[in-house]
């Protein structure tokens, strides 16, 4: 068995473009990427404690919910057991958020 690569991110799912450029400027290694199937943008901040301050603080300004927001831990490449890093469970107690998780081959 090969262990995965894991990449985890804070996504905001429902951003408009002025959040979204906010978002990029704001938090150090922030991207955005448009919808497919709509107006809005989707926000990625990489998941580092060092940011969780700035990214509470961005939700709180932006006024955006935490139902607008999920934890995306993708796995790529490996099959058998993940192993989610602790940083995960840290932001969980900080931003209660929901979790999605990405498997791909």
């Amino acid at each position: 068995m090969t262990q995965p690569d894991i990449t985890v991110h804070f996504r905001l799912l429902h951003l408009d473009a002025m959040q979204a450029y906010t978002l990029k400027r704001e938090i150090e290694g922030a991207s955005f990427s448009k919808r497919d199937d709509s107006a809005a943008f989707v926000g990625l901040v990489p998941l580092k404690e060092t940011l969780f301050d700035e990214l509470n603080d961005y939700i709180i300004r932006q006024q955006i919910t935490y139902d607008e927001c999920d934890i995306y831990v993708k796995a790529e490449n490996g099959e058998g057991v993940i192993n989610v890093p602790r940083v995960v469970n840290k932001l969980l107690k900080y931003i209660d958020c929901k979790l999605t998780y990405a498997f791909v081959k």
